[in-house]
C-alpha cells in the first residue's frame, strides 16, 4: 500500500536517471533526471527495489518511484 504524505518533503536525488522504454518501441528514452533536489510524496514497501522501500518523487516534471537509497531527505 502507498503511503502518500500530506505534505511533501524536499530531498535530494544521489543519481542520475535514465529509463528507456522497451525493444519493441526503439528503446525510447522515457526520462532523464539529473541528480539534484526533488519532492518526497509517499513511499511503498515492494520487493521490486534492493531496500525493500521506494520513494514516489516529484522531479523535473516527472513523478516516478525509485529506491529510497537513492534519495537523501534535506
Amino acid at each position: 500500500m502507498i503511503n502518500i504524505y500530506k505534505q511533501a518533503m524536499n530531498g535530494f536525488l544521489v543519481n542520475n536517471l535514465t529509463a528507456f522504454d522497451s525493444e519493441e518501441n526503439d528503446h525510447q528514452l522515457i526520462y532523464h533526471l539529473k541528480k539534484g533536489p526533488v519532492q518526497i510524496l509517499g513511499e511503498f514497501s515492494s520487493q521490486k527495489y534492493e531496500s525493500g522501500c521506494a520513494y514516489v518523487i516529484y522531479a523535473e516534471e516527472e513523478v516516478i518511484s525509485v529506491d529510497k537509497e537513492l534519495v537523501k531527505i534535506k
